[in-house]
């Protein structure tokens, strides 16, 4: 029995320490309350090409609307180095559960909605599987452009869990390019 106890003990550790914690997902979450504009505000990954272009980023806007079907439509608004705004759309399809979403287009196995007070902030999960490498993001979306700490409280505390480290993170700043993207 002690040894059953102790191999129980050793596999949860070993799945903690290697990033496959479990990732909540937003109890009750409201599709219609979590519409509307965000800007990711900060990222955090272990994506290659994520970390190699971070400090050049600038925070997106996106525009999130609630389908009848349960999926959520996004348009995104991308500042460029040029200064002008790229726009791109994507549709998450709504998973198991609700607050769980994928989109089979951009490679997102597995997207959750974490936590949000639906007002100020919202922190979301991403996985991505490209060419056999799996990836996780979180991102934390703000109502307004500016980091709201409640958010970013929660993400600090899911990272570490996660495999991710404070390295792997950017706070991205505010631009003015995407601003008016889909007013």
């Amino acid at each position: 029995m002690l040894q059953v106890l102790l191999l129980g003990c050793i596999l949860a550790l070993l799945r903690a320490s290697s990033g496959q914690a479990q990732v909540p997902i937003q109890a009750n979450f409201d599709a219609n309350q979590f519409q509307g504009t965000w800007y990711v505000v900060g990222v955090v990954s272990d994506d290659q090409g994520f970390l190699d272009s971070k400090d050049d980023m600038k925070m997106p806007v996106v525009l999130v609307t609630s389908l009848a079907n349960g999926d959520l439509a996004l348009k995104f608004g991308y500042s460029t180095p040029d200064g002008s705004c790229q726009k791109v759309d994507a549709t998450l399809s709504k998973g198991a559960m609700d607050g769980q979403f994928s989109n089979a287009a951009m490679a997102q196995t597995n997207v959750r909605v974490v936590s949000t007070d639906y007002e100020h902030f919202a922190v979301v999960y991403l996985e991505t599987q490209k060419e056999g490498v799996r990836n996780v993001w979180l991102q934390l979306y703000a109502r307004a452009p500016e980091l709201f700490p409640e958010g970013a409280q929660k993400m600090q505390q899911l990272a570490p869990l996660l495999g991710l480290n404070p390295s792997q993170g950017a706070l991205l700043p505010k631009s003015d390019q995407c601003a008016g993207a889909f007013s």
